[in-house]
């Protein structure tokens, strides 16, 4: 989801030739996409600005299988992915580069490929199976987990060529279930959902009661900025259950497990810091370090292109509590200097400098309002992914493998942070 102080980019105008197409039906549901704040529902599970969300809920019949029929977005990516709905943990993905297209189309995210071709169709075959440990059939998702009844399945269209309402599946509608049963019958529509048993609303999330966060956050002793350093400290995203006995408790087992969890994207890695506006140096967080290059995407853009990542963005956000987004800026939003250098700034809307703008050579992430939701207002929880990073880009979150590592392996692409006050910040100039 995104925030209504974070606009998208010129590149991202509307396509005016893009149909409206439905935005939820019987089988996807639960689209979480820009200005969450106007439907706090929809605000869960850290959201990225960037990212527009569907899943879907269903028990598939045994013997049967679930065939998608879509075709690829005008965006900068898209994804399926599959849960383990106990851990929240993806179990297997399908992305755009990954899919084969239909016989005389063209899949438009391989490098060099047209954007905007017109025939653009895939064929997508779920089954309820595990991931197998050799050869797997094309276009094919796994969604089998022992022990799991229902399958929970995600659709990923990241940086649509327009944000417009009726254009937010990247202009293409959304994926045709066909429900396959093992008699050789095919069913669709609302005889498909009714037979998947369907259900509509968010998938349960990894969260921790009142009472248990609330010890975790504030043990006796601890400062009112625990568990926040007045250096930041970024690590990589391995767990969830890990993130909380390193971050609250200072446990952190030496080979974690990089299984994900809160309905992570399989393509991402991530790091995380907390954060606090009450340490004596002021209340305005500066970060610096040097984004990496991405496609270029958006509308007028003819071929698909290169980067380091094929996406990068952080995110400003309250607290595993309540997994709210604050707000978060994605790479093209993010001024830089000749080197690709950036200063981004987060802050109360009150404490903002300024010359915190693009204007200045200077992003602005708005530091979450509620605090991390339970009463420590001066709380924050930053989140920055890296998405499919190329093979020659070493300095990729998804190159760490054990905690600790984070700067030895990111080096200069690892955020830097620092606290002042928005007076000295100004006094920086434009």
């Amino acid at each position: 989801a995104a925030t209504a102080t974070v606009a998208a980019p010129a590149a991202v105008a509307a396509s005016p030739r893009a149909p409206a197409f439905p935005q939820t039906t019987c089988f996807w549901g639960n689209r979480m996409a820009s200005k969450f704040d106007t439907d706090p529902a929809r605000n869960y599970a850290f959201p990225d600005s960037g990212a527009v969300y569907w899943n879907a809920s269903v028990i598939m019949p045994a013997g049967s299988t679930i065939v998608l029929k879509g075709r690829f977005a005008h965006a900068r990516y898209q994804s399926l992915n599959v849960y383990n709905v106990a851990t929240h943990g993806p179990v297997d993905a399908l992305n755009d580069v990954s899919t084969k297209p239909d016989r005389g189309s063209t899949n438009p995210f391989l490098p060099g490929a047209r954007r905007d071709a017109v025939r653009r169709s895939y064929t997508v075959t779920m089954r309820n199976e595990p991931v197998p440990s050799g050869t797997r059939a094309p276009n094919t998702l796994y969604a089998g987990v022992a022990g799991q009844e229902r399958q929970v399945l995600a659709l990923r269209v990241y940086v649509p060529d327009s944000f417009k309402q009726r254009e937010l599946t990247g202009g293409v509608g959304l994926p045709v279930p066909e429900l396959h049963l093992a008699d050789g019958s095919v069913q669709t529509g609302q005889a498909a959902c009714n037979t998947l048993q369907a259900t509509q609303g968010p998938p349960p999330l990894t969260t921790l009661p009142g009472a248990q966060y609330a010890l975790l956050r504030s043990p006796p002793g601890a400062a009112p900025t625990f568990p926040s350093a007045a250096t930041p400290v970024f690590r990589a995203f391995y767990n969830t259950a890990y993130s909380i006995t390193c971050g609250f408790q200072g446990i952190c087992p030496a080979n974690p497990a990089r299984i994900g969890g809160q309905y992570s994207n399989i393509d991402n890695t991530y790091i995380s810091a907390f954060v606090n506006r009450g340490f004596p140096a002021g209340p305005v967080l500066v970060l610096t370090g040097r984004l990496p290059t991405t496609p270029r995407t958006g509308a007028g853009t003819r071929t698909m292109g290169r980067g380091q990542l094929r996406y990068w963005s952080i995110c400003q956000n309250e607290s595993v509590f309540t997994t709210k987004g604050a707000g978060c800026l994605y790479d093209v939003q993010v001024p830089v200097d000749r080197h690709r250098n950036y200063t981004i700034v987060s802050s109360l809307a009150a404490d903002r400098p300024k010359n915190a703008t693009a204007k200045c050579g200077v992003a602005f992430v708005p530091w979450p309002k509620n605090g991390d939701g339970a009463g420590h207002r001066n709380d924050g929880f930053l989140i920055v992914r890296n998405m499919l990073p190329a093979p020659s880009f070493k300095q990729a979150i998804q190159r760490t493998v054990r905690p600790g590592d984070e700067a030895a392996v990111m080096g200069p692409y690892l955020p830097k942070g620092s606290y002042t006050t928005k007076a000295k910040f100004e006094r920086r100039g434009c």
